[in-house]
């Protein structure tokens, strides 16, 4: 039963919905991230095989991990496509982002649901799709690195878009108006007020767009070429029993910064939401 009271909704639940609802609740996180426990704990592991019971706990795959030049070749990649496809993504969100938000712009509606295509679209078709374009298009480009960050900017532009276009909106037109009214130029407003209120989102975009970049691997198995990143070069060496201790470790440290970044980026939102409410 909900109750409305000062435009808020209150729901009221009797205990024992509340216990279940708990109950769901924790077994759901118990399913979403047992498999990352299990992973971190495997790395540790002294034996050759991921299973229990364990031989005992060492840190020698770690050092096994760094001093292996294809792992560190492979993560390097990962790093470099995340990083530049982040940055890619992330400029053209803003770009698409703020004229969709401050702006009459014909056909908003079309444009805004043609950019969050790729969220609704399989990786595995957007996959075919690039492999295609990129060896049999009208201008073959072969594959790489370079494609590899093109297909990863067509995934993270959605997720960019939604955390900025909704943050932009929100900003009082007012703001802008006064700044033309003072005498500065578009590119003054922008850089001198709006910027500050939305770099926050900014660097969230960018961050999210980060990571969902450097853990990807459907995409970058089909166009990568001989350059694989890392979620690639780990899938492949699965199918080696005596490889997969080594690959676990960087996979734990790849889950642990991946989740760190996507807290950072929710409190990087959300500091810049209650800064602007409190303007």
């Amino acid at each position: 039963m909900a109750r409305r009271r000062n435009a808020e909704t209150f729901v009221v639940i009797s205990a024992n919905g509340k216990i279940l609802l708990t109950a769901f609740f924790a077994l759901f996180l118990v399913f979403l991230y047992l498999p990352t426990i299990l992973l971190i704990i495997f790395s540790f592991n002294d034996g050759t095989i991921a299973a229990f019971p364990l031989e005992g706990l060492t840190t020698k795959w770690y050092s096994a991990a760094l001093q292996s030049e294809e792992i560190r070749k492979a993560l390097w990649a990962s790093i470099r496509v995340a990083a530049g496809s982040a940055l890619v993504a992330t400029i053209i969100a803003l770009m698409a982002s703020y004229p969709l938000a401050r702006r009459n712009v014909r056909g908003r509606s079309l444009i805004s649901a043609l950019m969050l295509v790729p969220l609704v679209v399989p990786t595995v078709v957007l996959g075919v799709a690039l492999l295609l374009l990129f060896q049999k298009g009208f201008l073959p480009f072969g594959l790489g690195l370079f494609q590899v960050s093109v297909g990863h900017v067509v995934i993270a532009l959605p997720f960019a878009v939604l955390i900025l276009l909704p943050r932009i909106s929100s900003i009082d037109k007012r703001l802008e108006e006064a700044a033309y009214d003072l005498g500065a130029s578009g590119w003054q407003m922008f850089r001198r007020v709006m910027l500050p209120l939305i770099f926050p989102s900014i660097l969230s975009a960018y961050l999210i767009a980060f990571v969902f970049s450097i853990d990807e691997v459907v995409i970058a198995s089909f166009i990568a070429g001989d350059q694989p990143t890392y979620p690639v070069y780990l899938y492949s060496g699965l199918k080696f029993p005596e490889k997969t201790q080594t690959l676990i470790p960087v996979a734990t440290v790849m889950i642990i910064v991946s989740f760190a970044l996507a807290i950072a980026a929710e409190f990087i939102r959300r500091r810049g939401d209650r800064k602007l409410e409190g303007r």
